[in-house]
């Protein structure tokens, strides 16, 4: 074995594999729907709805966080794949913490589905601009250590 290789951690692939579940999740009633999640949830669970119509406007929103969660699940994979466990991890604790809170937060007897994908979705948003800035700030922080290496000699 190469020393210099780490081992994947396991804890890792594990959240990745969680990850890709729900995006799998999410991409069923879109697939199913093709396209309108609203029709198809009031098609499949017309008998256990409300009549104020919890379906309402869904599809915008479910489509947003089905993209915002595809680029989440494309980042976290490459992060995996050059083995950035500090970049992984920031990337997922938005997501994390949104979506708990949000599970947490919703009475789930009378359920608005939009406040649920709402909640999640910012999550995600969350995740990816601090796991971008989380980026851009290690790469200038590589730079001017470069550079201060380079005029220490």
């Amino acid at each position: 074995m190469n020393p210099s290789r780490q081992p994947d951690p396991k804890w890792q692939i594990a959240a990745l594999a969680c990850l890709a579940a729900a995006w799998i999740a999410l991409a069923t009633p879109l697939v199913l729907g093709r396209g309108d999640v609203d029709a198809f949830f009031l098609r499949t669970f017309k008998a256990y709805a409300r009549s104020s119509h919890p379906y309402l406007n869904l599809t915008p929103t479910f489509q947003q966080l089905w993209l915002a969660w595809s680029c989440l699940l494309a980042f976290s994979s490459g992060a995996i794949a050059y083995r950035k466990a500090d970049l992984f991890s920031v990337l997922c604790v938005g997501p994390a913490l949104a979506c708990g809170i949000t599970a947490m937060s919703v009475s789930w007897s009378d359920t608005d589905w939009i406040v649920v994908c709402g909640g999640c979705l910012i999550g995600c948003v969350v995740g990816l601009v601090s796991g971008a800035a989380y980026l851009a700030y290690v790469s200038l922080m590589r730079k001017v250590e470069q550079r201060n290496a380079a005029d220490s000699r």
